[in-house]
């Protein structure tokens, strides 16, 4: 693939979210319903399209229990389990994904550019603690993302595009509304689905709504692009 730039999704391809967004997902959706929620739960409402905000996806998971509470109430839940008090909740249990000699190989080939539904402030705080901002000369964020222009919407990816000034690009997330976004903006959509996913089902949603290859880990991604 000859191509100027590599956008990445943060969560779940650079950044390991299990034991953070989707337990805070399934811990504040526990919380208001008041039964175990099963992470197929949260995988099936992520395919069902429109769910690329957490809050939203948790709001959304409790409202189908016949629960109704404000998105603002599920927020403050969700915050004070992934964030805790001073960045010491469920956020600490994350781990960088992409390694250290894979991304310098990246780095002297492409222009690099993240494009989150993270706010800003937990964007920030992943990149310092792994030591990764240096290597992405652009990361949009959710504070930069206009209400309603969020993913599935292109908004992030076509912003981050003209920031890097780059013609074509890679865009590598890991969910149905990453495909969507990286296909509207015209960029080639590739998809990061692990083994606690993996099947022929989910791969096929996947590609049904753009995905180009669906790859086991991000690492694969220097030999795709070698």
């Amino acid at each position: 693939m000859k191509v100027d730039a590599i956008l990445f999704d943060l969560d779940g391809v650079l950044v390991d979210v299990s034991q953070s967004y989707r337990y805070a997902i399934k811990k504040t959706a526990e919380f208001f319903t008041g039964k175990e929620i099963q992470f197929s739960e949260i995988q099936e409402m992520k395919n069902s399209g429109g769910y690329n905000n957490d809050w939203e996806c948790t709001h959304a998971l409790i409202y189908a229990s016949d629960i109704d509470v404000y998105l603002w109430e599920v927020i403050d839940k969700f915050q004070e389990y992934y964030l805790g008090t001073n960045f010491d909740g469920f956020i600490k249990n994350e781990t960088w994904l992409l390694k250290q000699r894979n991304l310098e190989k990246l780095f002297n080939r492409y222009r690099l550019g993240i494009v989150t539904g993270r706010p800003g402030n937990e964007a920030q705080f992943a990149m310092e603690r792994f030591g990764m901002q240096g290597y992405f000369e652009v990361i949009i964020t959710l504070d930069d993302t206009p209400p309603g222009k969020g993913k599935p919407e292109p908004f992030g990816i076509i912003e981050a595009m003209k920031k890097l000034n780059a013609d074509s690009a890679v865009y590598v997330g890991d969910t149905i509304d990453d495909m969507k976004a990286a296909t509207a903006a015209g960029v080639i959509p590739i998809c990061i689905l692990t083994d606690n996913s993996r099947d022929q089902k989910q791969i096929d949603l996947l590609k049904s709504n753009g995905a180009q290859m669906v790859l086991e880990d991000v690492n694969e991604l220097v030999k795709i692009l070698e």
